[in-house]
């Protein structure tokens, strides 16, 4: 048996245990004569249902299972949200176990939670379209671990602090991602280096250079430590992780694939997933001044072009995750906040035109000569058919 056909039978069980869960849930919430609660659930129950006869009965038409592989994939994450919530709950407060205890191996839990479900429905979504939807879809689904918990029944801060400032989901989303770009057959985050001849270890080190001196620059200062906190560390944990993942770990993945047949897809790519890493900080307007966010808009554009030659040329995501936590890290620190306060100023737009110039001529620089061959060959190797995704198990 391959990891795939474990994933399978792992997505089975919990479909079917959710649904019973549910089911009684629902029974219980309408016994109390909470109806509305009560019909939610129901739904839940359904959906799920449907979800377990289409896998089960393998002779249904294609049409069907597409159809059914879009609602689980808009609907079942919520579901089993739920789910972590109401198994949760209830053992703290029906069985009076300790809440730290329960919190964190539930916690355990939600980590992994998602991967069976992006294995089976994840290997269904065929089109790059409906990849780059999944992914945005899901990266804003698993960062709510506290749907239907009430806050106060965990009566320890930090695992608090790791559910709402994200930390947990972070780290649900990477496993989640990652089990779908295996479904696809697509990027694999490096961990173990694939460097050949033909890499510049001096390119690195400039590289490397270039980040430290942006992250010094940025600050303006030596950050003070002893005004860090957990509430700001998991946040950097959270943009660090969870941003490299969806924009240059996924969306580049995809945008390789997509156009594999175009000549220029390398510098397509890095443009376009910088594009909408950019875009993306728009949604900060809601909690910071206008011209802030548009300014911060246009900083991570340049900063996206940036890490995505970092990780395009070594192969090595957690080199930009690393990158990207700390320059987050030092900022929440001396600023003591996740967000940009006030409003800009010339200084503030002159300083990021500048950084759009640096790090838009290092992009373009890395598109010529062996640089270019050099992620090239990466990105052949993170698209390509020849990676090593399954594994077997003789008995």
């Amino acid at each position: 048996m391959s990891g795939s056909d474990y994933l399978k039978i792992w997505y089975r069980v919990q479909i079917g245990a959710t649904l019973l869960i549910l089911a009684m849930m629902m029974i219980r919430n309408y016994e109390f004569g909470r109806h509305r609660i009560a019909a939610l659930l129901l739904v839940a129950v359904i959906i799920l249902a449907i979800a377990l006869v289409v896998e089960l009965w393998e002779q249904l038409p294609a049409v069907v299972k597409r159809i059914n592989a879009w609602l689980q994939a808009l609907t079942q994450p919520l579901i089993l949200i739920l789910a972590w919530d109401v198994i949760t709950r209830e053992i703290i407060v029906l069985l009076h176990l300790p809440s730290r205890g329960v919190v964190t191996l539930m916690i355990a839990y939600y980590f992994i939670m998602f991967a069976p479900f992006a294995s089976v429905l994840g290997s269904q979504l065929t089109f790059s379209i409906e990849r780059f939807i999944f992914a945005f879809w899901t990266v804003m689904v698993v960062f709510l671990p506290l749907m239907a918990l009430p806050t106060n029944l965990i009566d320890n801060h930090f695992l608090l602090l790791a559910l709402s400032t994200g930390a947990v989901g972070t780290v649900a989303y990477f496993i989640l991602m990652t089990t779908a770009m295996r479904a696809w057959k697509l990027s694999w985050p490096g961990l173990r280096p694939h460097w050949s001849g033909d890499f510049n270890w001096w390119i690195l080190l400039g590289l490397v250079v270039v980040d430290l001196v942006f992250t010094g620059v940025n600050v303006g200062q030596w950050p003070n430590l002893h005004l860090t906190s957990w509430h700001l560390t998991m946040s950097a944990f959270e943009a660090g992780v969870m941003e490299e993942t969806l924009f240059r770990f996924t969306v580049l993945g995809i945008l390789f694939y997509a156009w594999r047949n175009v000549k220029q897809r390398l510098p397509l790519a890095i443009f376009t997933s910088a594009l909408l890493f950019g875009l993306a900080h728009l949604s900060n307007a809601a909690l910071q001044h206008w011209d802030m966010t548009i300014l911060q808009a246009v900083s991570a554009f340049a900063l996206g072009l940036f890490f995505a030659v970092v990780y395009v040329y070594t192969g090595q995501l957690w080199l930009t995750m690393v990158m990207h936590g700390l320059l987050d890290w030092t900022s929440f620190i001396v600023t003591g906040s996740d967000l940009m306060k006030g409003t800009t100023n010339w200084a503030d737009w002159v300083s990021v035109i500048v950084e759009l110039a640096v790090f838009g001529g290092i992009a373009i620089w890395m598109m010529f000569g062996q640089r270019r061959k050099v992620m090239e060959r990466h990105v052949a190797r993170l698209t390509g058919e020849d990676q090593h995704f399954g594994f077997m198990v003789q008995y």
